[in-house]
């Protein structure tokens, strides 16, 4: 593949922002404990930044990196998405985190990880981008959700999702992986075409099928994939549960929607009724358990499970 400038350009607003998150770190070591709270109006600066290029950029459409990555409206919206979720969450910090005792500068650098690895979720048009997006933004979450280390329910928390998220990641790869093996290709378009006419449903691509839904819908905590979202909402600092509660399950939902829409689109029967049966237990699951809550981040917990069920309901009728 050859050197394209174009490359760089329309990958600006991720760049921006791992850039920004490597100078930080490395900035943080030189900075005095009572003056982390800088890091925090940088950050701030950093997202800014990443918004006015996206910006600047939106009015276009282009393949990058050999079909790996796109830039359009599609991936725009949820940038900006994930940047004002982002702003939120570094501004709720700032008090919140000296409070708590915990005015480490890496916690918003991990910010700005979490939100490049959304990034590429929300333009990679090749299920290895999309995976790698994917992996930055959970590495990044595990360690926040951790952060606040004097409370026994943030280490639980924390060491719960590592586990339970390792182990999707491994079913959602495994899906992938047979989606290679029966197509040929990763690349999102490539594979609808290889799909495009196919007559009768292949046992493999049911099953390919079926390991994509449960990867996908734990990173959305859909039911009977969501038993990590409880424990892990209530143990986290507020601020993070507030930040996943919107930018992860947003991010999970662009992915979701390229996969399922663009990729899936021609064998559309096979994945249609195992979404809609995920998405009506969900439903049901987050909005019958929540009315027996009585800490308000569990019963917000079983609530955005059953945000989860009716955004995969509108995917299944509306695509």
């Amino acid at each position: 593949m050859n050197f394209d400038i174009s490359n760089v350009i329309f990958s600006m607003p991720e760049i921006i922002v791992l850039a920004g998150a490597c100078l930080l770190l490395m900035f943080d070591l030189i900075l005095p404990k009572n003056q982390k709270s800088v890091i925090a109006y940088l950050s701030l600066a950093v997202v800014i930044i990443a918004g006015v290029e996206t910006w600047l950029l939106s009015n276009n459409t282009v393949h990058i990196f050999d079909r790996m990555f796109m830039f359009d409206g599609y991936s725009v919206f949820f940038k900006f998405v994930f940047y004002i979720a982002a702003l939120l969450t570094i501004l709720l910090s700032i008090n919140y985190m000296k409070i708590e005792g915990g005015n480490y500068g890496e916690y918003y650098v991990l910010i700005l990880f979490a939100l490049s690895g959304m990034m590429i979720m929300a333009s990679g048009t090749d299920l290895l981008s999309i995976y790698v997006g994917l992996e930055l933004m959970a590495l990044s979450i595990y360690i926040l959700t951790g952060f606040t280390q004097h409370y026994g329910r943030s280490n639980e928390a924390a060491m719960k999702y590592i586990i339970l998220g390792a182990f999707s990641s491994g079913i959602l790869l495994y899906g992938m992986s047979l989606i290679y093996g029966l197509t040929g290709t990763t690349q999102l378009s490539d594979i609808a075409l290889a799909l495009k006419g196919q007559e009768s449903m292949d046992l493999s691509l049911i099953l390919a099928v079926i390991f994509l839904v449960a990867g996908f819908g734990f990173k959305v905590a859909a039911a009977p994939f969501h038993m990590w979202a409880p424990d892990v909402y209530e143990g986290a600092p507020t601020t993070i549960t507030a930040f996943m509660s919107v930018g992860p399950k947003a991010a999970a939902f662009a992915a979701i929607l390229r996969v399922f829409i663009e990729a899936l689109g021609p064998v559309a029967t096979s994945w249609q009724t195992i979404l809609a049966l995920v998405a009506v237990i969900t439903m049901a699951t987050g909005s019958i358990i929540a009315l027996v809550q009585t800490n308000i981040k569990m019963m917000l917990a079983y609530s955005s499970i059953a945000h989860a069920g009716y955004a995969l309901l509108g995917i299944v009728a509306g695509g």
